[in-house]
């Protein structure tokens, strides 16, 4: 994404025994809910709505007795302001990586889901089956998701510590896909919820997913502790 800074990647590629990701999607926006429910894709301006900033806080206070060592975001609106809304309890920077970007969609970006579903009926079949084999002009390969996301993933497991990833719904699935060898058309069997959380932490070599999709109730404070595998 053009003018997008990205931080700059850890040269090892070694990932660090004991490493760990946590990855969370955006707080809420008010495209993800009727009256709107439209594809949001890499349109700029779009933010978060009350229910949202709620959620990016109570993450916030979850990882809060237990700082981060960093946090990387998406450019978009919605995952900087998730990313800088969970920055305040940690008290960590947060830096940019466009590898972490939303999928683009192509024709469907800004359209209402219910557009989608009338004037592209097959691809839409294909999106919500088996994501691989969408036949659509400009729409982001779901392997070129997935190789992105663990690309970066990987970089950051290889630099050890723990790494707030701030992402979105259908990367973060390719990502959880690709790190644990399963086909990527598995992605539509699971969800990612909006302000959830998803950890992995690496263990013998390998990144072993620990946490998929919890989500954070307002008000919870705790921190967030990872077994020794």
């Amino acid at each position: 994404m053009a003018g997008a800074a990205r931080t700059a990647a850890p040269e090892k590629t070694h990932m660090v025994e004991g490493a760990q990701l946590l990855v969370v999607r955006h707080g809420q926006t008010d495209w993800l809910i009727a009256p709107a429910h439209r594809f949001a894709g890499r349109l700029p301006g779009i933010s978060l709505n009350a229910q949202g900033r709620a959620e990016a806080e109570a993450v916030g206070r979850r990882l809060g007795p237990a700082p981060p060592d960093r946090i990387v975001a998406s450019p978009l609106e919605r995952t900087r302001e998730t990313a800088e809304l969970i920055a305040r309890h940690v008290e960590r920077a947060v830096a940019f990586d466009d590898r972490l970007i939303e999928t683009g969609l192509g024709p469907w970006e800004g359209m209402a889901i219910t557009e989608v579903r009338e004037r592209y009926p097959e691809a839409w079949t294909a999106w919500r089956a088996t994501p691989t084999t969408v036949p659509l002009a400009g729409l982001e390969a779901v392997e070129a998701i997935a190789h992105r996301m663990a690309e970066c993933a990987r970089e950051y497991l290889a630099h050890g510590g723990n790494t707030v990833l701030v992402s979105h719904q259908d990367p973060i699935l390719a990502l959880v896909c690709r790190l644990l060898d399963i086909r990527l058309d598995a992605m539509r069997r699971m969800d990612i919820a909006t302000g959830s959380l998803t950890i992995f932490e690496v263990a013998r070599g390998r990144p072993v997913l620990v946490m998929l999709n919890s989500p954070t109730p307002r008000g919870v404070t705790g921190e967030v502790t990872l077994g020794t595998r």
